[in-house]
């Protein structure tokens, strides 16, 4: 289980660090939800952690929270960006294409 939720946290930081804006909650639990990567409850779980390692800072404007990548995240990133396969960091790409973010 470990494993998977760290897997889904560095598909959240990938997507952070692809975009020059902050993703709101609904976008990113948009992608992971409709590539069925995992639930809900699970991905909120991944945020708040990723949040307070602070690989991610949150914000909130009107009643949107708003998620983007810090420094650390970024270096976390780079360190295990290999744990994202090819073709789960080609999804993100197209998704983030697709959407103009």
């Amino acid at each position: 289980m470990a494993d998977t939720l760290t897997l889904y946290k560095l598909i959240v930081l990938k997507m952070l660090d692809q975009v020059e804006t902050p993703l709101s909650n609904s976008q990113i639990s948009e992608f992971i939800l409709e590539k069925e990567y995992t639930n809900y409850f699970t991905l909120q779980q991944v945020l708040s952690e990723l949040d307070e390692s602070g690989l991610v800072t949150v914000s909130t404007s009107h009643n949107t929270s708003l998620y983007r990548i810090t420094e650390e995240g970024r270096k976390t990133l780079s360190y295990f960006i290999q744990k994202i396969s090819p073709a789960i960091r080609e999804e993100i790409d197209s998704f983030l294409q697709e959407h103009s973010y």
